[in-house]
């Protein structure tokens, strides 16, 4: 016997959806507001005074709040481990397609920032189908007091110090031959091989300089227009050339993330007819967690250097 009160399958279905799609939109409208909220405090309370204290826990806790939400308004579909997983990971591409739109964030900045919002967001979603299923006791007893020690114990170790990476690449040919060859060089012939090159991030294509000694202006430009201003700071003929970045381009990818602040060539003679071309760039960070960024960072200013020093060891080997 039918019931024609009895709702059907697909209007269920559609039911379930729309409280899918609730529990992302909510999760993000939350995480949108606290970080809204978290800025303003920043403003007040610059970093020297310990605004940096309350960043960094807000990256972890917010999220993992704005998670929690959307497992609430999920609970009533008693939701198992792999929906759990699939909304988390809408709710990650809701709030990445968000913030490019609202922020204009660039798109690498989101590649590299997705992994780690995703993970923060699932553990949210994760903690919430167990909090809101049943007891909590379990969690609240090793789960919660482990979230607090990585949210307060991090800032500990944080350091706003200058960091540097640093490559090396061997190039058969003289001092002689390479020197004049990375003090300037045209454009790049080769197309980036680099992944993130490919997809927008800007790459080296050449260098300019007004003169071979202290306090010349010199130019890095890279592709897209970007452009980054920079001194000689020492100059030592075959062996050393310093330069501080003086100026860098209002690049979405860079700006308010990065301050790349001195880069370096140096030749080192191997005595057996090749020379060993180190490249390094300090820099400061200024995104937290540390750890994570800061090992982005440094991937890419390995693509950047060997970009370089390969085009670089190309036309001195050729000229030997």
């Amino acid at each position: 016997m039918n019931n024609e009160n009895t709702p059907s399958r697909p209007f269920i279905q559609r039911k379930r959806w729309l409280r899918w799609l609730a529990g992302m939109i909510v999760g993000n409208l939350t995480i949108a507001i606290l970080y809204y909220g978290t800025g303003l405090l920043l403003r007040a309370i610059p970093y020297e005074s310990g605004g940096d204290l309350i960043l960094w826990p807000s990256f972890f806790l917010v999220p993992m709040f704005g998670g929690l939400v959307a497992s609430y308004i999920w609970r009533r579909l008693n939701p198992r481990i792999s929906g759990t997983i699939g909304g988390a990971v809408g709710t990650t591409l809701l709030g990445i397609v968000g913030a490019a739109i609202v922020f204009k964030e660039g798109i690498i900045c989101l590649i590299i920032f997705s992994p780690l919002l995703l993970v923060v967001i699932l553990a949210g979603t994760l903690i919430g189908r167990i909090w809101f299923k049943g007891d909590p006791t379990l969690l609240r007893c090793s789960v919660l007091p482990l979230l607090a020690v990585m949210a307060i114990g991090e800032p500990l170790t944080r350091t706003n110090q200058p960091r540097v990476v640093t490559d090396e690449l061997v190039i058969h040919a003289s001092s002689a031959k390479i020197w004049p060859e990375l003090t300037a060089f045209p454009t790049i012939p080769e197309p980036p091989a680099f992944w993130l090159f490919r997809i927008g991030l800007p790459y080296p294509q050449s260098t300019t300089n007004v003169g071979d000694f202290v306090g010349a202006d010199r130019r890095c430009i890279f592709s897209g227009g970007a452009v980054f201003k920079e001194t000689i700071a020492e100059f030592v003929p075959r062996v050393k050339l310093t330069f501080d970045i003086v100026q860098i381009p209002k690049d979405p990818e860079l700006m308010g993330h990065l301050s790349p602040t001195r880069g370096e060539f140096r030749l080192r003679d191997n005595g057996d007819g090749t020379c060993t071309l180190i490249g390094s760039t300090w820099y400061t960070l200024h995104v937290r967690p540390l750890w994570y960024f800061d090992w982005w960072t440094q991937y890419i200013f390995r693509a950047v250097h060997l970009r370089v020093m390969e085009d670089i060891r190309r036309r001195a080997e050729a000229a030997s």
